[in-house]
């Protein structure tokens, strides 16, 4: 399993507690688990957008 894929995994394991957990959380837990959340969508949409910048520059050609 690659970073991606793992990366993916664990933000949709961690939306599916979210919507149902599987114990209570105290109010602080719930805040972290949201900025948790966030970060992981930051960090995957980071990856994504540096993965698909690093495959243009690679496959761009110059003749300088």
């Amino acid at each position: 399993m690659g970073f991606k894929e793992l990366l993916e995994q664990t933000l949709e394991d961690n939306r599916l507690e979210m919507l149902i957990p599987s114990r209570d959380y105290s109010e602080g837990e719930i805040v972290y688990m949201r900025g948790y959340t966030q970060a992981l969508e930051d960090m995957l949409n980071d990856y994504s957008d540096d993965l698909e910048q690093l495959q243009q520059e690679k496959y761009t050609f110059s003749l300088n």
